[in-house]
């Protein structure tokens, strides 16, 4: 009876079953980060149209369309699905514009809003998202796993070299630096692999 090399049958039926999981997993993720998507998008209209305030007002509309955009991209976030794109880009296998930054530009039109209510509010939604993104990035799949491998030891290094107090503060503070910068590069480039320069 012939074997695959190196490869019994058990050991198959574990891969395809490992893969399988692997793949449910990721679904439940991009689903639950929807939700937090939606739960941020639905709790900034509340408390626009609650507050009376312009409903037209670019800051505004421009944190919804981010959200919206955002929500459509998240089966396309991945460290390994962005990397590609980046290489791309890189190499120039494509020919992009520089990347976009959809999240500074939110931010500055933010920042022109007169209401100071409404401009604190949206910056922390803003923020939220970037954080809910930069958790999903890194936890919801197998190349973030991988890279969280790679980024947890280095942190945790340096929070006992340069913090002699104050560890675990200093740890959770770079950890919170962490997702917002990966959720915001997770935007960046994968807004950039949906919207291809000529």
């Amino acid at each position: 009876m012939r074997t695959l090399p190196f490869l019994y049958l058990p050991d198959a039926v574990t891969l395809v079953l490992l893969i399988l999981v692997l793949g449910e997993l990721r679904k439940v993720a991009i689903c639950h980060l929807r939700q937090e998507l939606l739960i941020l998008r639905k709790e900034m209209i509340s408390f626009w149209l609650r507050s009376g305030l312009d409903r037209a007002d670019a800051g505004y509309l421009a944190l919804r369309d981010l959200i919206d955009v955002s929500i459509r991209l998240a089966p396309r976030l991945s460290p390994a699905r962005l990397l590609f794109i980046h290489r791309m880009q890189k190499h120039g296998v494509k020919r992009w514009d520089p990347f976009p930054d959809p999240a500074g530009d939110v931010g500055a039109r933010i920042r022109h809003i007169l209401n100071q209510a409404g401009r604190e509010k949206l910056q922390r939604l803003q923020t939220e998202m970037s954080l809910a993104l930069g958790s999903f990035f890194l936890v919801g799949s197998v190349s973030g796993w991988v890279l969280l491998l790679v980024i947890v030891p280095k942190m945790i290094r340096r929070s006992f070299v340069h913090h002699s107090r104050d560890r675990a503060d200093a740890f959770f503070d770079m950890t919170e630096r962490l997702l917002s910068r990966a959720g915001r590069r997770a935007q960046q480039i994968g807004f950039a692999g949906q919207h291809p320069g000529p």
